[in-house]
């Protein structure tokens, strides 16, 4: 004990021995001695007992390790990166060979979620499996997410260490089980505290059917308050755990969580190959954890096939590939270069999930719910025969050895994957259909087809199944992401059972997200995605403008542009060639056309690229003559006519423009191609103007006319006591203007006078002036 410590415990004794003393005396005495301030110094004390590293916060290690010398490295196929391949893996512990329906459907995962556990980030996850796949030839998982340990989308600071564990786990699970979604879960750190936490979010999420915890920690006395965390959550499908046993042999082991009663603990073994690529020889390997647990009972399962102990819980129950000289080829760019060498006990906990995934998708197929690990896996792999596994009898762990039947190095063995499936699948069934509140479940994962898409349409398929029959079922289908932009694609069927089967519309190009969601007549239902890609695909060239006309010795520039399916730019442009096919001109090789300088006619030009063109008409000509001999007259205060000479023979149009300045000019109308006349009756009185004509056709306008200009007059004059006298002024002036007209035209300036109101109410006020002050009769 600490020196402290000790000072603290003869304090405590001191105390309690004057407390005697003091209780023995008289009652007021007593009273004299309770004012001690004994809490606040026990409290103290016991404070200061409690060391800094207490074992109730744990902190777990991944259990791996990355290979550092190549020269006792198994060669990957040919052509591949150093270190295991899934194919050499596959086909030694007979992932191949899985099968359900008579052989008619590839036991791959598919409708099965496994969540993988880890602390920290692995922040170029995604990448790296894509890499991986890439090499390996393997499809991406139908869904592949990442959060952190509550499900949110901020995840935790990235770490070197843990990187590679992620690696490995989720490269390898996919790998085993190709056709299962993979959720990523990511602890804030490696405490039990975080790690439990994204353990519960994991297990509660739709679908997860296994977890996946390559990591643990020596043992503690509180540890059992944990187990509960590795069990099935209520109203869910049953869940499997699955933990590595650690790396250090017997004298790390037992670890925390694999140790757990609850929890599918997997050591580790050496694999060997034969000749032919398959399995050859397994001896159990010195780093695989195993042991004894000092607080953790001994389950069920483990009665009757455990010598070792007849009371205590032992590990590991299975074992699997994990020593450094049989490791696994791994791509981490994050804290490496990209391709490294990884072994330990990690890589053992996400292929034995990836194993009862698969099982989980063959009891899915005959009607039964996904296995729950501590009632139906652990007890389903004691039971199972021995012929169903490969018994390691060779090897040690330090402390222990292995043998015959089980023992603690490799428990009961590893697995011949296409037996242990079938024992999984089969047990139970005796029994009856899960109940209708475990839910439905996926059949077939969400699937489509053509997956990357060249045309508009895909087809969406799912299948699930349910207790109550597949009749009951109803199908929705939903689009989780698309293009930025795009209108969702629709659906030819939905919400219903029929649903199971639709075909998607597209009305854009990019990467779509369909989620199935499967919903049972009770209203539980659970769900299933699939990726779709829709490339561009070169349909159709468009030339623009599509129709234009041209001046005599003008140009016009063309532009083609390809489109794909949908009516939108090629992202890539082709480079075309264009032609003049038929008509007059000139056109560059960048599609500008040039008019010939004089004549009428017409061209057609066309943009071609190796497998498409499209064409532009064209028609020229030549623009009208100007207008002239513009003139202008002020007829009143609001009207002022203009006349011109019309010189064009082929114009379409006459256009007047106004302005009172001479430079800012404004459309006041178009006319007919031959108009010669216009009155302006939008004047002001007192006001200067200027006036221009052009003439215009659908080859050009023509130059401008001259510029006039016209002021109206202020329009003072009228009747009250000078009515005769504005009557005279008025007449004098309409005689002066009427004079100014030809004969012809003043019948013309007459009606326009008439039609005018200001000048008739002038008029009218002056024959009133003339009415009141003329020759008396």
């Amino acid at each position: 004990m600490p020196p402290l410590a000790w000072a603290g415990v003869h304090f405590m004794f001191g105390l309690l021995s004057c407390f005697k003393k003091f209780s023995s005396s008289s009652k007021s005495a007593r009273r004299r001695v309770r004012p001690f301030a004994l809490p606040l110094r026990l409290e103290e004390l016991e404070g200061r007992l409690v060391p800094s590293t207490t074992p109730f916060n744990p902190v777990a290690t991944p259990d791996f390790s990355v290979l550092t010398s190549s020269s006792a490295t198994p060669s990957g196929l040919p052509g591949q990166p150093a270190g295991f391949s899934p194919q050499q893996i596959s086909q030694a512990y007979g992932f191949n060979q899985i099968t359900f329906s008579n052989g008619t459907i590839v036991g791959n995962g598919s409708g099965q979620t496994i969540a993988i556990v880890d602390a920290y980030s692995q922040p170029n996850i995604a990448s790296d499996l894509a890499s991986f796949d890439s090499t390996y030839g393997l499809a991406a998982p139908p869904k592949f997410t990442v959060v952190n340990q509550t499900g949110g989308s901020s995840l935790p600071t990235s770490d070197t260490n843990w990187g590679v564990e992620e690696s490995l786990d989720v490269e390898w699970a996919h790998a085993m089980a190709p056709g299962a979604n993979i959720l990523l879960v990511e602890a804030n750190s490696s405490s039990y505290s975080d790690l439990m936490t994204a353990v519960s979010y994991a297990a509660n999420q739709t679908g997860v059917s296994v977890v996946s915890m390559s990591w643990g920690g020596s043992e503690w006395s509180g540890e059992t308050s944990y187990d509960s965390y590795f069990t099935t959550p209520a109203g869910h499908n049953g869940v499997t755990f699955v933990a590595s046993t650690g790396d250090t042999g017997s004298s790390g082991a037992p670890e925390y969580g694999s140790v757990s009663p609850n929890v599918l603990a997997v050591g580790g073994t050496q694999l060997t190959l034969n000749s032919t690529g398959g399995y050859g020889s397994e001896t159990g390997w010195s780093g695989s954890g195993g042991g004894i647990s000092a607080y953790e009972s001994q389950p069920s399962y483990q009665n009757g096939v455990v010598t070792q102990t007849s009371t205590m819980r032992a590990v590991p129950d299975v074992s699997y590939n994990a020593s450094s000289n049989s490791p696994y080829a791994v791509y981490d760019s994050s804290g490496y270069g990209g391709w490294i060498e990884v072994y330990g006990t990690s890589a053992g906990a996400p292929q034995w999930s990836s194993l009862v995934a698969i099982a989980d998708q063959g009891r899915a197929l005959n009607g039964l719910g996904t296995l729950d690990g501590p009632s139906q896996t652990l007890p389903a792999l004691y039971k199972l025969p021995t012929s169903d596994f490969h018994d390691i009898t060779t090897g040690s762990n330090g402390a222990y050895s292995a043998g015959v039947g089980y023992d603690l190095v490799t428990g009961i063995g590893t697995p011949i994957a296409n037996d242990v499936v079938s024992g999984l699948v089969s047990y139970g069934s005796s029994s009856s259909t899960p109940p209708s509140s475990q839910g439905p479940y996926v059949v077939n994962a969400a699937s489509a087809s053509p997956s990357t898409v060249t045309g508009t349409t895909t087809g969406l398929s799912v299948l699930g199944g349910d207790s109550s029959g597949a009749s009951s079922l109803t199908y929705t289908w939903s689009v989780l992401s698309e293009p930025s932009g795009a209108s969702a694609p629709t659906f030819s069927v939905n919400a219903s059972n029929a649903a199971q089967n639709t075909t998607a519309t597209f009305h854009a190009a990019g990467t779509y997200t369909f989620e199935a969601t499967i919903t049972d007549s009770s209203g539980l239902s659970t769900t299933s995605d699939v990726t779709v890609t829709v490339d561009q695909t070169l349909t159709s060239v468009v030339v623009s403008p599509g129709s234009v006309t041209v001046a005599d010795g003008g140009t016009q520039q063309f532009t083609a542009t390809a489109e794909d399916q949908f009516g939108q730019a090629m992202a890539t442009q082709p480079a075309f060639t264009w032609t003049l096919t038929a008509g007059s001109g000139t056109l560059g090789g960048s599609g500008l056309y040039t008019a010939p300088t004089t004549g009428t006619g017409s061209a057609t030009v066309q943009a071609a690229d190796a497998s498409l063109n499209a064409s532009a008409s064209i028609s020229f000509g030549s623009a009208p003559a100007a207008p002239s001999n513009l003139s202008a007259t002020v007829i009143s205060t609001r009207q002022v006519n203009l006349s011109w000479t019309d010189n064009a023979t082929n114009a379409s149009g006459i256009v007047v423009q106004r302005s009172t300045n001479g430079s800012s000019w404004s459309t006041l109308t178009t006319l007919s191609g031959t108009a010669t006349s216009y009155s302006d009756t939008s004047v002001s009185k007192n006001k200067t103007y200027y006036y221009r004509v052009y003439a215009e056709n659908s080859f050009g306008n023509s130059t401008d006319s001259n510029v006039v200009t016209a002021t109206t007059s202020s329009g003072t004059g009228g009747g009250g006591k000078h009515g005769k006298n504005g009557g005279k002024t008025l007449f004098g002036t309409f005689n002066a203007e009427l004079s100014n007209y030809s004969s012809s035209n003043q019948q013309t300036m007459l009606d326009t006078l008439w039609s005018d109101a200001s000048f008739v109410n002038s008029l009218w006020s002056s024959v009133l002036g003339l009415g009141s002050h003329g020759h008396r009769g």
